[in-house]
């Protein structure tokens, strides 16, 4: 099955607090734009069947801050009121969303988070072109040896419907197969395959003021004019 507009959905991962980086990172400027209106712009560029951006649902300067930058684009936006509570809870606030649409189980879902500020659109067709059924398709990185399989991913709806109940906290998608390759459906018995693109320039993401040093000026980085401190 290759996969088309109609069976892909993006999902954007923004909600983060940045609390050990000091400042928004969804907020940082990259080439003039901000890494979250970034990932919007390259998200549709896949032209997909819809694009959602999870977001902090706070009463704060940088909830509203993050909603407005969101404001131009042709996306969902779900709102996360416990972004503190780790990525999982984005995760399932998204999924709960894709719930209520009822999604054929072939549909596709391409999770991204902003930080990753090597990305390109040709990574993201590589995780979302020539796709077939049962493939959970996972990005490759960092220690050759002990490699991290995990975001962005490309997880078929039905995968998500049987197993993101599991995600907890903090517990990215790397929770769900850990050191598996192939992980069977407890609702149909299918068989679904781990399957990894290498993509090693993606370990090059920002949670610390450190991180951000080191990736400022190779990616043209500025910090947000306002701290919302």
């Amino acid at each position: 099955m290759t996969v088309t507009p109609s069976n892909l959905t993006v999902v954007i991962l923004a909600a983060g607090l940045s609390q050990r980086l000091g400042f928004a990172k969804q907020l940082i400027v990259k080439n003039h734009q901000t890494l979250l209106a970034e990932k919007i712009q390259l998200a549709r560029q896949l032209q997909p069947h819809q694009v959602l951006v999870v977001l902090p649902k706070l009463d704060n300067p940088i909830s509203k801050a993050l909603h407005n930058e969101v404001a131009p684009f042709a996306v969902t936006v779900v709102d996360n009121p416990t972004p503190q509570t780790g990525m999982a809870q984005s995760i399932q606030y998204a999924m709960t969303i894709l719930q209520q649409q009822q999604l054929s189980a072939a549909m596709r879902i391409l999770f991204l988070t902003v930080d990753q500020v090597a990305i390109t659109l040709d990574d993201l067709k590589l995780l979302s072109q020539n796709v077939e059924d049962h493939q959970l398709i996972v990005s490759e990185y960092g220690d050759t040896n002990q490699p991290i399989c995990g975001i962005p991913v490309n997880l078929p709806w039905g995968f998500l419907r049987a197993f993101g109940h599991q995600l907890q906290g903090d517990k990215g998608f790397r929770a769900l197969w850990q050191h598996q390759t192939a992980i069977v459906s407890p609702t149909d018995g299918k068989v679904y395959q781990l399957y990894p693109i290498p993509l090693p320039h993606l370990s090059q993401d920002i949670d610390t003021l450190e991180q951000f040093e080191q990736l400022k000026t190779a990616y043209h980085l500025l910090a947000p004019t306002r701290h919302f401190n």
